[in-house]
């Protein structure tokens, strides 16, 4: 490796043999969620520990027996993920030195402010392990996006949330794999999300926009979704109204969410007499398996016409110590 362009080659190859590697890529390509990049650590058997670094956003320790990383607890779970898959890259790549990251991102948007090209294979590393163009082209085409629809802010934000990654790196994501112009990444990028945030999110405002604002929909159903405990979650389905059928909400309190509104918009749907669409915006924090179905309310003596189900992980950004799920292995 003696160029930039050939550590950045090595890293993204490096990349897509982790993915083969793990069956990451078997697992995904449907896009029901994102890329676990602690549990490829864990696979690896590389030890991952959170805690408050100052003036750090991670670090990779490599030993003789064993080696590690250590990653901030200052960040968002976005940043965290990212900073993860930095380090990860170091192992992967077999980078023998300890690493020091102060400042990790996409390689060519300016984050890396060194010239190191351990940092360059690593970053790029990063950038291709959670945000493979495969994964990208999955939520898209699960959504039914075009790519006129990748550059507007609205469309751009929901895909973000259901990579794992920060607006910003999934605008970068959408350059580099030649599916938006420079141009187009740089004028969403430019954009804040908060904007996105508020149109997608009907009704009273909440007092800060540090939440995630999720839109579900038919379309999202049985996928895996990461998030925060303060996120709001619009999910939105066809309902068969005018045939006597309506949405069951109370798998809503099963799955421990709190509805915080439920309300009814007129669409168009020419099967069993047409329908609306049901609105639901509910809250909730922890692991939740939320699953809805459309039934007659009055015939609890027949099957219902439709169900809805998401996995939900609402726990935010990891917390001093092992990720979550490594404490539960260790529980």
């Amino acid at each position: 490796m003696t160029t930039k362009r050939e550590a950045i080659l090595n890293g993204v190859a490096k990349a897509s043999e982790l993915h083969a590697k793990l069956g990451v890529r078997q697992a995904l390509s449907e896009g029901v969620g994102a890329i676990d990049v602690y549990g490829a650590a864990h696979q690896l058997g590389l030890l991952v520990m959170f805690r408050p670094l100052r003036g750090l956003l991670g670090a990779y320790v490599p030993t003789r027996d064993a080696s590690g990383m250590l990653i901030t607890t200052a960040r968002d779970l976005h940043v965290q993920r990212f900073t993860a898959a930095h380090e990860l890259g170091h192992h992967v790549l077999a980078h023998r030195a300890l690493s020091l990251d102060k400042v990790v991102g996409f390689v060519g948007r300016g984050e890396t402010s060194t010239h190191d090209l351990q940092e360059v294979e690593a970053d790029a590393f990063a950038a291709e392990f959670l945000l493979p163009k495969w994964l990208v082209v999955a939520h898209v085409n699960r959504q039914g996006w075009s790519t006129k629809d990748l550059a507007q802010q609205d469309i751009a934000y929901q895909l973000s949330l259901r990579l794992g990654a920060s607006y910003s790196a999934t605008c970068w994501a959408l350059l580099s794999h030649n599916i938006l112009t420079r141009t187009q990444a740089m004028t969403l990028e430019a954009a804040e999300p908060k904007a996105a945030k508020r149109r997608a999110l009907p009704g009273p405002k909440p007092s800060d926009w540090h939440r995630d604002i999720w839109v579900l929909s038919e379309k999202d159903k049985g996928a895996h979704l990461i998030g925060g405990p303060e996120d709001m979650i619009v999910v939105s389905l066809n309902e068969h109204i005018a045939g006597g059928y309506a949405w069951d909400e109370s798998g809503i309190k099963k799955a421990g969410m709190n509805l915080h509104s439920d309300d009814r918009l007129s669409a168009a749907d020419n099967r069993l007499g047409g329908g609306v669409r049901r609105r639901f915006i509910m809250q909730g924090q922890g692991q939740a398996h939320l699953h809805l179905e459309e039934r007659r309310p009055w015939d609890s003596s027949q099957e219902s016409i439709d169900s809805f189900e998401v996995d939900l992980t609402l726990v935010g950004r990891e917390a001093a110590g092992l990720p979550r799920a490594g404490r539960q292995l260790a529980a």
